[in-house]
């Protein structure tokens, strides 16, 4: 008898990022990017990732000037921690419940200006992702 598992949408997410982190093929397309780009958020605001940006949003305050330790935290999640998201991260960013303003007070210090674009369609779909009310049946 075949073993049934469950997939939520966090897991099909984390699916798709593994499959592009471990793809040899070097053209990506623009929903990859932008795929990179929300794991590169998760792992930015992922306790297990960036504990000090963690600690930051989730008591809602304001991105004034970043910290030391969150710089070196974004890079990383930039670097490679993006390629190591797990659905558990996942489903930890979108149970923050996190502001708008705060976000884009973390992009507007963290992020380069020209990059800011794909970060806020990446922002705008997570959102949308996180907020669906149940996941979509998918033939």
């Amino acid at each position: 008898m075949p073993i049934k598992y469950n997939l939520t949408k966090f897991d099909v997410l984390s699916n798709k990022i593994k499959k592009i982190a471990q793809s040899k093929n070097h053209e990506l397309l623009k929903e990859d990017f932008i795929t990179i780009t929300k794991a590169i958020i998760i792992a930015s605001f992922a306790s297990g990732h960036s504990w000090q940006t963690y600690k930051t949003i989730s008591s809602n305050k304001p991105f004034i000037k970043l910290s030391e330790e969150e710089k070196n935290e974004y890079y990383e999640a930039k670097n490679n921690g993006w390629k190591t998201i797990t659905p558990f991260d996942i489903i930890e960013v979108a149970n923050i419940n996190l502001n708008d303003n705060i976000f884009k007070q973390w992009l507007y210090s963290s992020v380069d200006k020209q990059e800011h674009e794909i970060y806020l369609k990446a922002w705008d779909d997570l959102i949308k992702e996180f907020n669906d009310a149940c996941d979509s049946v998918r033939p």
